[in-house]
């Protein structure tokens, strides 16, 4: 079950469907929410906002399917055929349903539009990002940078989002700017729990003087993940092992169990991960 979930997550229709699905959900929120009280958005979109009102001869959609082309003329080499049309196919709806999504959710506060228009945004770019593309231009420079020069995702787009606030602060008011920076942070950390959803594990680790029979349940009957880590005690100095396991909310019950049921005195030390990839618990993104 797990291996053919796998494989439809893998297929080129699930990730274009999601990335529709992403693009219409973060169309909803700039659309629905953030045009109607002129906030600006981050990255290549929000530099979009501020050009057009600047030079408002063109249409949004426009300036950001221009804004659009030489970054994909520049990354035409860098990265693969397959992440570059995926990146195609997002910003064409972007532009596409910037122009005919046209709604208001009806939200008049402006602190309450902040807040829904970030979660909103954040979560269609979290799907998004889910797959095995991007959202336009801005993701494939940064895959590139990050590729070639380490530079990370996150310290990238700081520096974009500063020089698009830095160009927005001769065209909008201090309030203006300082709602968009809160409909920012609040885009950007929805964003991270979307991705987190489904990478999300439990990093269990399991102190025991029976770590042998724990890993052998653990792995041959139970059929999960299991690490064995030898150690000494700190203050004793007798030799004692630890077990090391990967597993899911689902499962963490099951294993708390079988520790225990083995062994009383065990330690039983439960973390939460951001991300776990690697093996056949989570297929790493390729680009």
């Amino acid at each position: 079950m797990a291996k053919k979930i796998r494989q439809i997550s893998d297929s080129l229709a699930w990730n274009i469907f999601l990335m529709a699905v992403g693009a219409f959900v973060f169309i909803v929120g700039y659309n629905g929410i953030a045009a109607h009280h002129n906030f600006v958005p981050g990255a290549l979109y929000g530099l979009s906002v501020v050009v057009q009102k600047i030079s408002p001869e063109y249409s949004l959609s426009r300036w950001y399917f221009l804004l659009n082309i030489p970054l994909f003329i520049l990354a035409w080499r860098g990265v693969s055929r397959r992440f570059f049309f995926l990146n195609m196919w997002t910003m064409g709806l972007v532009s596409v349903m910037t122009s005919y999504v046209q709604i208001d959710l009806g939200i008049q506060n402006e602190i309450y539009a902040a807040i829904a228009s970030g979660a909103i945004m954040g979560g269609g770019c979290g799907i998004i990002l889910r797959t095995y593309g991007g959202g336009g231009g801005l993701d494939v420079v940064a895959v590139i940078l990050n590729q070639r020069y380490g530079i990370r995702f996150g310290a990238f787009y700081f520096v974009v989002n500063a020089v698009v606030m830095s160009f927005a602060l001769s065209r909008y008011t201090p309030d203006k700017i300082i709602a968009s920076l809160m409909m920012l942070f609040i885009s950007s950390v929805v964003t991270e729990y979307v991705l987190s959803l489904f990478n999300q594990r439990k990093a269990v680790r399991v102190i025991s003087r029976k770590a042998e029979i724990i890993v052998h349940e653990l792995t041959r009957e139970r059929k999960m993940h299991a690490t064995l880590i030898p150690g000494k005690g700190g203050y004793s100095g007798e030799p004692i092992d630890m077990v090391y396991s990967i597993t899911d909310n689902l499962r963490l019950r099951s294993l708390e169990q079988v520790v225990f049921e083995i062994d009383p005195e065990a330690i039983f030390v439960v973390e939460n991960t951001f991300s776990v990839i690697g093996q056949n618990i989570n297929k790493r993104k390729a680009y």
